[in-house]
């Protein structure tokens, strides 16, 4: 299909050397440049193709590259980008699970999820960018043959 056509983003499958770890990274460096935000997916506030975003609203778009693609909720396993999204998730959450103090007060405070984490009132936009990145460091470490980045 030429570049210029219209694609069909309905059955996207990502390249097979796409990992969390590019996927984190890429999400972090979204958040560098587009803003990030708290209690939504994406701060839509005006008519804007690469809106501020929240942690998960980040992943989704390094993964579909736009704000109208639905985030998943897993129900769809057939889908590699929609696995994708959900493995991404899950890196994040056991990184956040190794983390030493852990990012919240209580386990009651986080509940395994993404989504708590990033919303909560203290959090910063710096600690979600440097805790993507990180987690992406880890994700490379413990998945690689020689522990580094591919």
């Amino acid at each position: 299909m030429n570049p210029t056509q219209k694609q069909d983003t309905t059955t996207a499958t990502p390249p097979a050397d796409i990992t969390p770890a590019v996927i984190l990274r890429g999400a972090a460096r979204y958040l560098d440049l587009h803003g990030w935000t708290q209690g939504v997916y994406y701060g839509l506030t005006d008519d804007t193709a690469f809106p501020a975003a929240c942690a998960v609203g980040a992943i989704s778009m390094a993964i579909y590259g736009n704000h109208r693609a639905v985030v998943s909720d897993g129900t769809e396993p057939d889908r590699a980008d929609w696995r994708l999204l959900n493995r991404t998730k899950a890196v994040l959450v056991d990184f956040l699970d190794l983390a030493d103090p852990p990012p919240w007060d209580t386990r009651d405070d986080y509940h395994g999820y993404p989504y708590t984490w990033n919303d909560r009132p203290s959090r910063t936009a710096e600690q979600v960018v440097t805790t993507l990145r990180a987690a992406a460091d880890h994700y490379d470490r413990t998945h690689t043959p020689t522990g580094g980045v591919r």
